[in-house]
């Protein structure tokens, strides 16, 4: 029985820098695993000191290793801030800085991007690279903006190790390459997957563009769709706030909290920072998921309170229950992990279009100095899945 760790508020956000400090170098090599010939990059990882070319602390190594693939003609440094923000969470982080030119095509990026992700891998088991022990060959993620978000789709088909996926704002249309065949095969795709729009995209519209793409990943595990209220189509880059309502700050902002706070329940496995990206300003949400999550935490927002929550999928019927004790009951959805002669139901809804539900639990005094154990099943009839069992620690 998998119980994740007891959980307590903070004021931080995950658009706040993280326990680490960043460093980032470039660099550019010989690929001998795909043979796609010299790649260039930027590198973003934990490290003893902020800045660049600074030597990788490996304390709390091993890391997660995602890649970040830039949007049309922009180069990696136009990406620092987030990469660099995401670094400092406890990721390793490789930018892909090629195909830059006017006529660039995603497959490209997304085949370069492949290499770029097993060099750090390699790296990592070299004895004597700057990335020894950095990451251990686990599943991989993806970010990418606009066209390098698209590429997600084909990076995910070459590469089955990209489990976790972030779109920001991407393009869908014939050119760079055509998207017509990734977006094809995306219905196969059965990770997880954040698609972030702006309502004040002009350049890819978020109903027409940007949408589409997470209608079309109905395989994955999990996914989840954000709408930014007043972004435009750089809200992830050094240069955010060029049009839409919400300043450039604000749109950074929220996009470090979104990409950040998923890659941290899917990469990381702490599903508590699924309120965080729950709670982002400015943004709306749908979600979906056949592996359900659960986020119990003492809630950041209202003093005094537990708050609970997960998402499943339209009609599905989700509960959540809580006790003081653990258990072990074996069901037809699996094995119960808290004790089914105490426990006490705190959500039972018929989840809408939304997908989500969430409970803020008034604290009891006589609570204090226990643990509760929660855990959530979403079902249809006999089909159904239960979450991990989240414990709250009440001091």
């Amino acid at each position: 029985m998998a119980i994740c760790p007891s959980t307590t508020s903070s004021a931080q956000t995950m658009s706040d820098p993280g326990p680490h400090l960043a460093g980032w170098r470039d660099v550019s090599f010989r690929d001998t695993n795909f043979g796609r010939d010299q790649l260039e990059a930027r590198v973003y990882y934990p490290a003893v000191a902020t800045g660049h070319n600074q030597a990788a602390n490996p304390t709390n190594a091993p890391f997660p290793l995602v890649a970040f693939m830039h949007g049309w003609i922009e180069p990696a440094s136009d990406y620092d801030d987030f990469c660099n923000h995401l670094a400092t969470w406890g990721f390793v982080i490789i930018s892909n800085d090629t195909e830059l030119g006017l006529f660039p095509r995603m497959q490209d990026q997304a085949k370069d991007t492949r290499s770029m992700l097993q060099w750090v891998e390699d790296e990592s088991a070299t004895a004597n690279s700057w990335l020894n022990g950095m990451t251990a060959n686990q599943e991989w993620g993806a970010l990418g903006h606009s066209m390098g978000a698209s590429a997600i789709a084909y990076l995910v088909k070459y590469e089955p190790r990209v489990r976790n996926g972030v779109m920001f704002e991407p393009y869908s249309g014939s050119l760079l390459g055509n998207t017509s065949n990734g977006f094809s095969n995306f219905i196969d795709y059965d990770g997880s997957l954040l698609v972030v729009a702006g309502s004040d995209d002009l350049t890819n519209n978020w109903s027409v563009a940007v949408r589409p793409w997470y209608d079309r990943a109905d395989s994955t595990n999990r996914r989840v769709w954000s709408l930014i209220s007043g972004s435009d189509h750089f809200g992830c880059t050094d240069m955010a706030g060029w049009n839409g309502s919400l300043s450039g700050q604000a749109q950074h902002r929220v996009h470090r909290q979104l990409g950040t706070a998923y890659l941290m329940s899917e990469m990381v496995g702490d599903e508590d920072r699924l309120l965080d990206l729950l709670d982002t300003d400015y943004t709306s949400f749908e979600a979906e998921s056949t592996s359900t999550p659960l986020w119990a935490l003492i809630s950041p927002n209202t003093p005094n309170t537990i708050t609970v929550g997960s998402f499943s999928r339209e009609g599905n019927r989700l509960r959540v229950a809580g006790s003081f004790s653990t258990g072990s009951t074996t069901t037809i959805y699996g094995d119960v992990g808290i004790d089914i002669t105490t426990m006490r139901i705190a959500i039972d809804v018929i989840l809408g279009v939304e997908g989500i539900a969430e409970l803020d639990i008034p604290l009891d005094a006589a609570w204090i100095g226990q643990t509760i154990y929660f855990q959530a099943l979403a079902d249809q009839g006999l089909v159904g899945d239960l979450s991990t069992v989240n414990q709250v620690l009440l001091n």
